[in-house]
């Protein structure tokens, strides 16, 4: 009766400290010792309620993958980030009928993405490499994804109010 009455205290201790008292937050403490877990078989021999008992409990969810698997943020929802090419970002403001910056260093290898913006409602376009952007009074922006270049590699693009020069020559990272 004494381990009986502690087994019991245990169980309700911790069931006040997860805060839901759920069975399955108590059945998770010590098993009761293994005298009473006899008794009730042999009362009632035929009932399933013993059976679950005497093995293993299962396991929360199992459709979840193995650990190894799950904890690559690649195999995860949102991934790596694989779902959207890396690239880099250009923007040349288009302000009293001049283009700015006229040169712009990006990384090598990583593609680029060249911004157009009309800073004064005038009109501009740049093109080069088989792309147009034109950014004027009814469309304030306009952007075009070129590939990336190799280091030391330009991409020349020309159009109204000058010529812009996109550099393989920045340095990735900080």
């Amino acid at each position: 009766m004494n381990a009986r009455k502690v087994t019991t205290a245990l169980a309700c201790a911790g069931a006040v400290l997860a805060g839901c008292g759920e069975k399955k937050e108590i059945t998770s403490t010590p098993t009761p010792p293994p005298a009473e877990t006899t008794e009730t078989p042999s009362t009632s021999p035929g009932q399933s309620e013993t059976e679950p008992e005497s093995q293993p409990p299962p396991k929360a969810t199992t459709s979840e993958k193995p650990p190894r698997e799950r904890s690559s943020p690649e195999d995860q929802q949102g991934g790596a980030g694989d779902e959207i090419p890396a690239r880099s970002q250009a923007m040349i403001t288009g302000r009293r009928g001049r283009l700015s910056p006229r040169l712009v260093r990006v990384p090598p290898f990583i593609a680029v993405r060249v911004e157009l913006r009309s800073a004064d409602g005038g009109r501009y376009r740049l093109s080069g490499a088989g792309k147009t952007m034109r950014a004027g009074p009814r469309v304030s922006a306009m952007a075009a994804t070129f590939d990336g270049l190799r280091p030391g590699r330009r991409l020349v693009l020309t159009g109204t109010g000058g010529r812009v020069v996109v550099e393989a020559s920045a340095e990735p990272g900080p």
